[in-house]
């Protein structure tokens, strides 16, 4: 379990980075992933496969920087991995700023992450990336 361990320390620090390409070096092909509620709007939602989440992933850094992203704690639960970050994020058109908590669970099989569960305040997240929207328009 340590291996695998390892392996999601290296897909936050590569987050944190902004280093999508060995970030997803650590994900399957066919990784399932989800952010919830599922109800939410999300540039990530949910969906099935590497290919996918890169694309949803890099549009998501296309417009907003990871300024700090720190693992508050890693628990090993029934072979999946439930994680607590804390994140700080800057909107880049805008420079407003957000900060938050999130959960994440974690599946990771044969050295790769195949299932990921991302949970967080998606009301108020939706409500910073909307009003990040509209005053760049105005801008």
């Amino acid at each position: 379990m340590e291996r695998n361990r390892l392996i999601i320390d290296a897909v936050y620090t590569s987050w944190e980075a902004g280093d999508l390409r060995s970030m997803l070096s650590c994900f399957s092909e066919t990784v399932a992933f989800a952010v919830h509620p599922p109800s939410s709007t999300s540039y990530v939602g949910q969906g099935r496969g590497k290919a996918l989440l890169y694309r949803r992933l890099a549009r998501f850094m296309s417009e907003v920087q990871v300024v700090d992203y720190e693992t508050s704690s890693v628990i090993l639960r029934a072979g999946w991995f439930d994680c607590r970050v804390c994140y700080h994020y800057r909107h880049r058109k805008t420079g407003m700023e957000i900060d938050g908590t999130q959960r994440h669970q974690w599946r990771v099989v044969g050295g790769k992450v195949v299932h990921l569960d991302i949970i967080h305040d998606t009301r108020r997240f939706g409500a910073f990336l909307d009003l990040a929207a509209r005053t760049a328009a105005v801008q």
